[in-house]
């Protein structure tokens, strides 16, 4: 067994942990259901030993992709979606649980769209936005080739954007959030609001309902990429690049939703000349994008030292 990185992926309804070892090949994957009711720490701490234990003298270190926001100074996370956890040292914990001594912590969509950037859809591309729209919405940014996390480690935070001051109100505490508008949960409480009807309510449900031609499905998907749209744009005007990768559960519904999100992100941006042809492009990687993002945290900073083999940017 060759080196190994544990790495955890932390989103707004599961957390998943796998190793993952330098040539990016992924095992032991196990994911963990986000519940008020339980002790997740617990179920994180006893998954990881066992997982871990299985590496012997091959352990690297521990990667964290997190729903945010961060607190890079810290060490700690306060997942808006996660209410029990404010200002959780996340680093600290694990650090102390697996006597690890490499411990790197970054946003659940950075870790996303640096595992893009390396593997899948962003390779090549100097500038890059990347966004996870799924139960929440998150951004991440590759800017001249390197992770950009910003002051905090919360670079990009679009989900939580305001693009309607008087709209609905967000968990968050704003109102108007892409996300309260633009994620499969919030749309399909509005769907329902307006009198859809499913035996799952879900987004899968939803968009089946929407190809089908059912007319509140159609209008609520319209109104949530044109939410995201707007985000998308506003994100791009303001750093002047023009390459977003998406991916996410509900990116994974087809044209019903990349048809109206092309329509509303191409009208939106001209009104900015300098944003001509933006290139919408869908995630390559499939369900360890998360993982191998996070393990990568750990990997991009061993590999300045010369600590782990080179990677090899093609996939192996």
């Amino acid at each position: 067994m060759g080196n190994q990185v544990l790495a955890v992926d932390i989103g707004a309804t599961k957390v998943a942990l796998a190793l993952v070892d330098e040539t990016m090949r992924v095992s032991e994957k196990r994911e963990i259901r986000v519940s008020n009711e339980s002790d997740l720490w617990s179920e994180i701490a006893k998954h990881s030993l066992e997982i871990v234990s299985k590496v012997e003298e091959n352990f690297l270190g521990v990667g964290i992709g997190s729903a945010g926001p961060l607190h890079l100074t810290t060490g700690s996370i306060s997942p808006v979606n996660i209410p029990q956890w404010r200002n959780f040292g996340i680093v600290d914990c694990l650090r102390k649980t697996l006597d690890a001594e490499f411990v790197v912590l970054h946003g659940d969509a950075v870790a996303f769209i640096h595992a893009e950037h390396r593997l899948g859809a962003g390779r090549g591309v100097e500038n890059l936005l990347g966004m996870v729209v799924s139960t929440g919405i998150g951004g991440g940014l590759i800017l001249n080739n390197s992770v950009f996390n910003g002051d905090s480690g919360n670079a990009s935070f679009i989900g939580h954007h305001t693009i309607n001051f008087d709209g609905i109100a967000c968990t968050c505490g704003r109102f108007g959030c892409v996300e309260t508008y633009a994620s499969g949960p919030r749309m399909v409480e509005i769907a329902r609001s307006r009198g859809w009807k499913s035996e799952t309510h879900s987004f899968i449900a939803l968009a089946e309902d929407a190809r089908a031609g059912n007319a509140t499905a159609l209008e609520v998907i319209d109104e949530g990429t044109r939410a995201l749209a707007v985000g998308i744009v506003n994100t791009l005007a303001t750093l002047d690049i023009r390459t977003v990768v998406l991916g996410g559960g509900v990116t994974q519904a087809g044209d019903i939703f990349w048809n109206p999100l092309r329509r509303h992100v191409k009208h939106e941006s001209r009104f900015t000349s300098f944003l001509e042809n933006i290139d919408l492009r869908a995630a390559e990687l499939d369900r360890n994008a998360g993982v191998i993002g996070a393990a990568l945290g750990v990997i991009a900073e061993l590999e300045k030292f010369d600590r782990v083999p080179h990677f090899n940017k093609q996939r192996g």
